[in-house]
């Protein structure tokens, strides 16, 4: 009996119009989205490739200079791409892309477009997730809201249960039909958009293409409960209002809020909740704590000076030219080290302060599956906060071993020298230079990804859990309704 009405369901919403010029459009912009996402990921990717080797160059050619010189010379790390990325730009435009590793700083990730973006922009350019997760759903609603309150309202209904038919075959078959046709309309534009997403692996790193097909089919496989609980859902409203017109109102209103609303108001209640400090405010903490170190190029300063007698008496010498190693190298090592633990705390804090705020967020999918399956879809595609915290986090390791390797250099290459001639008379050559091994990254694993979206994937089943038997429940009072 179900598939009977679904076929009747199925036959009946694909010879109608509308849902052939809806559904037309929704692919077209679905397929469009696919395309520009698979455009500006081979131009990033070539513009990321060629960067990562003009500066690679650059670093080994920088010429003969002192290795402190090398380590403010410094290099760029370029955060890479996901193939998915093409599909869900996620977080990508507000998180920055390029990030300056040098001596002394820990700087934060620049060349942000979404601040050269308009305000249009800002909202939210197009892409094949933003297509997935509002559009889709969206359509879904149209199909969705008349097919019981519409019987119901022709008389229809009643004939049907009068003749036998069980309401519980007449939902699920209707529920059958819809996804009959929402597989007709993305199945296609699904193939065609893997075969355009295919075109690009051949641009992503290998380290990018960390477990891309269990992720695609995970995140395949989530997208598929999204859609399942808009279904659902829309069917319980056509179910429990009276009219088409009610049953319309109360889904559109869902779709808005669960949409547009709530994930603004949940960013803004995380801020609240987990407040962070401005830029200035976190710039000024770190400069005042990044003074109390021995401030190796400031001699007459009392931190100086104190590190000075504390060397001298450590190594039992009265001199500086008697240490076993330099002493300029020993001072901008322990800066940098004294650096390593104030950038620790306060940007450590920081992220731990944007991870609650994340979690917070998650937990409001609670409300909203569209923001659950924002977080599942960014996580899976590279596109998240996480994904950002893991590339500034190599990106610091990186720096501190660069910085590292040029300090050990100059103080086993100029012990017993002056202060002076250690930091300026000598230099470093390519050889030095190469040390310093490639700028790389690994994508996060889907074990990782996983374990940092528990959340919203939990969420996501009791949405589908908790409509299901909504649904169900709103099933059995049909029959009252019948009179």
């Amino acid at each position: 009996m179900i598939w009977h009405i679904a076929r009747k369901e199925f036959t009946e919403i694909t010879r109608d119009g509308r849902f052939l010029w809806s559904s037309l459009i929704v692919a077209a912009l679905l397929l469009l989205s696919l395309a520009l996402g698979a455009s500006r990921y081979a131009d990033e990717s070539e513009l990321r490739a060629a960067a990562v080797r003009e500066t690679r160059q650059q670093w080994l050619d920088q010429g003969a200079k002192g290795p402190h010189s090398a380590a403010h010379y410094g290099v760029y790390a370029f955060k890479p791409a996901t193939p998915l990325a093409l599909f869900d730009p996620g977080m990508n435009d507000y998180t920055g892309i390029v990030t300056m590793l040098e001596a002394h700083k820990e700087n934060q990730a620049s060349y942000k477009p979404a601040q050269d973006a308009t305000a249009l922009q800002r909202f939210g350019d197009l892409s094949g997730a933003m297509v997935l997760q509002l559009l889709v759903p969206l359509l879904i609603v149209l199909l969705c809201f008349g097919m019981i309150s519409g019987e119901r309202e022709e008389g229809t209904l009643r004939q049907l249960l009068s003749v036998g038919a069980d309401q519980r075959d007449l939902i699920w078959g209707k529920v059958l039909a819809v996804a009959m046709v929402l597989t007709l309309l993305l199945v296609p534009a699904a193939v065609v958009g893997g075969l355009i997403a295919a075109t690009q692996l051949q641009a992503a790193d290998r380290h990018d293409l960390i477990d891309l097909p269990a992720k695609t089919a995970i995140l395949a496989g989530a997208y598929l409960v999204y859609f399942g609980i808009f279904i659902v859902v829309s069917m319980s409203a056509s179910i429990l209002m009276r009219s088409s017109s009610a049953a319309l109102t109360m889904l559109m209103a869902f779709w808005i809020v669960s949409g547009f609303l709530l994930p603004r108001a949940a960013a803004d209640i995380s801020r609240l909740v987990q407040p962070t400090p401005s830029a200035l405010e976190l710039s000024t903490a770190v400069a005042r704590d990044k003074s109390k170190g021995p401030h190796p190029h400031e001699v007459n300063h009392p931190n100086h000076i104190a590190f000075r007698d504390e060397m001298l008496r450590k190594y039992g010498v009265t001199r500086v030219e008697e240490l076993p190693y330099s002493f300029i190298g020993l001072a901008l090592q322990a800066d940098e080290e004294h650096g390593f633990k104030v950038f620790d705390k306060y940007y450590g804090a920081l992220r731990e302060a944007h991870d609650r705020q994340n979690r917070l967020q998650q937990l409001a999918g609670l409300f909203s599956p569209y923001i659950a399956i924002r977080s599942v879809s960014a996580a899976l595609s590279g596109t998240d906060i996480y994904f950002f915290q893991d590339f500034a986090a190599a990106g610091e390791a990186y720096r501190r071993n660069l910085v590292r390797v040029m300090n050990d250099d100059l103080m086993r290459r100029t012990a017993g020298q002056s202060n002076y001639a250690a930091e300026w008379q000598y230099r470093g050559n390519k050889e030095l230079w190469a040390k310093v091994p490639p700028f790389d990254f690994d994508a996060p694993s889907l074990g990782t990804i996983l374990q940092r979206n528990v959340t919203p994937l939990i969420v996501l089943a009791l949405w589908l859990v908790a409509s299901i038997a909504l649904l169900r429940g709103l099933a059995r009072r049909m029959q009252v309704e019948r009179q």
